[in-house]
C-alpha cells in the first residue's frame, strides 16, 4: 500500500512538472493587454490631457504598455502586442455588453494581461460581486481556457477591489502582479505635470516603469 501510494505521489509530481515546463516554453505569439486609462486614454483637452496612450506617461514610449512590449519584442520579436482601455467594464460590470469584446476573443491571445481596478467603486465591489463578472470577463475573453492569464491589481489603494483581484488570481492559478505600493511614493506619481488632480494622480514616467518592471519580472519566465 505505502509503494502504491509512493508512486502515485511521484506520478502526480512528474505530471505536474511536465505541465508546468509546457507552459514555460509555450511560443506566445500574441499577448493582450487590458486595462483603464493606465492602458491607454484618447485625448481629452477639458482635463489637459492631449495624448492617446497611458496617462499620464510624458511620451508614448514611457507608458508601461510600451515598455513591456520593448521588453516581450527582445525576447519575441514577432510577438504581437494589443492594448484596449475598458474603464467603462470596471465602471459599469454588472450590465456591461462582453460581446463588445468579441474581437479580443476572436485574437485568441496566447497571453492576456488585465490591470483593472482603480474604477471599480471600492465600497460596493463585494456586495455587487465583482468577482463573479471579473470571471466571466476573462472566460469570454477564453473561452477554450488556453491562455497564460496575469492579474494586476490598483495603482492606488483600493482595499477591497485589489484583495477581489488577488484572491482571484490565486483560487483559478493565475499570476498575480501588485502595483498598489507604488502609490505611496509620489515620485511614481505624475504630481506638478498636470493641473488637473486626476492626471496628475496617474503614474508618472518613473511610475509607468515600475509597473512594467514588476509586469515582466513575471512574465519573463514564458519567454
Amino acid at each position: 500500500m505505502r509503494t502504491k501510494i509512493i508512486l502515485t505521489l511521484f506520478f502526480l509530481c512528474c505530471c505536474a512538472c511536465s505541465q508546468a515546463q509546457q507552459v514555460k516554453h509555450r511560443k506566445i505569439q500574441k499577448v493582450l493587454i487590458l486595462g483603464n486609462s493606465i492602458v491607454a486614454h484618447d485625448p481629452s483637452p477639458a482635463i489637459g490631457w492631449n495624448a492617446s496612450w497611458g496617462m499620464a506617461a510624458s511620451v508614448a514610449d514611457s507608458d508601461f504598455v510600451s515598455i513591456l512590449t520593448k521588453h516581450i519584442h527582445l525576447e519575441r520579436k514577432k510577438a504581437v502586442v494589443k492594448r484596449q482601455n475598458i474603464s467603462v467594464f470596471e465602471n459599469f460590470y454588472p450590465t456591461y455588453d462582453l460581446t463588445q469584446l468579441k474581437p479580443f476573443r476572436e485574437m485568441k491571445p496566447d497571453l492576456l494581461i488585465i490591470k483593472i481596478a482603480e474604477n471599480v467603486k471600492d465600497s460596493s465591489a463585494v456586495s455587487n460581486d465583482f468577482a463573479g463578472y471579473y470571471k466571466k470577463l476573462i472566460d469570454y475573453l477564453d473561452p477554450e481556457n488556453k491562455a497564460i492569464k496575469v492579474l494586476v491589481d490598483g495603482f492606488w489603494t483600493n482595499h477591497h477591489v485589489n484583495g477581489i483581484v488577488k484572491d482571484l488570481a490565486k483560487d483559478r492559478g493565475y499570476d498575480f502582479v501588485s502595483i498598489a505600493g507604488l502609490s505611496a511614493d509620489k515620485t511614481n506619481m505624475a504630481i506638478g505635470q498636470f493641473e488637473h488632480e486626476g492626471v496628475a494622480s496617474h503614474p508618472s514616467d518613473k511610475g509607468m516603469r515600475l509597473i512594467a518592471e514588476a509586469i515582466w519580472n513575471t512574465i519573463d519566465k514564458y519567454f
